[in-house]
């Protein structure tokens, strides 16, 4: 029998675009940006133009209790 669900490894190893990790977060790119910059959220750089994000990190930052307006 085959199941669609990804492996926890695949969940950790998923690397997302900015615009990817707002969607996922529901969220817009603006606050992402945000919350790279207060230190709320772990942002990879792999050149100085490029901005990826692991989806276990997304997902610890959700859990953690962020919620879109407590920056305000």
């Amino acid at each position: 029998m085959a199941t669609n669900h990804l492996s926890v490894e695949a969940v950790n190893s998923t690397i997302l675009t900015k615009k990817e990790a707002a969607a996922f977060l529901r969220c817009t790119t603006r606050y992402i940006e945000r919350v790279v910059r207060q230190g709320r959220l772990k942002a990879y750089r792999p050149t100085l133009k490029l901005v990826r994000f692991k989806q276990a990190d997304l997902l610890r930052f959700l859990e953690s209790g962020a919620s879109i307006g407590s920056d305000v």
